[in-house]
């Protein structure tokens, strides 16, 4: 069994083309909308660029708490 802390660093990690620091994924929500997309975050500079083609509609089992 893999444990979580090992499988966050298996992954390879993507870099920024602005700054070059680290990017991290992020769910970036729109209430009023009722979309979500996935993004990847630079922890430097703050710019941000998609992860997904296009937003998914929101459900209710993408909002429960697991």
């Amino acid at each position: 069994m893999v444990r979580p802390v090992d499988a966050c660093y298996s992954m390879s990690m993507k870099a920024c083309d602005k700054c070059k620091g680290m990017l991290m994924l992020e769910r970036a929500v729109d209430l009023e909308a009722g979309l979500a997309i996935t993004v990847y975050a630079c922890l430097n500079c703050g710019r941000r660029k998609p992860a997904e083609p296009e937003p998914r509609p929101l459900t209710a089992r993408a909002l429960a708490i697991r």
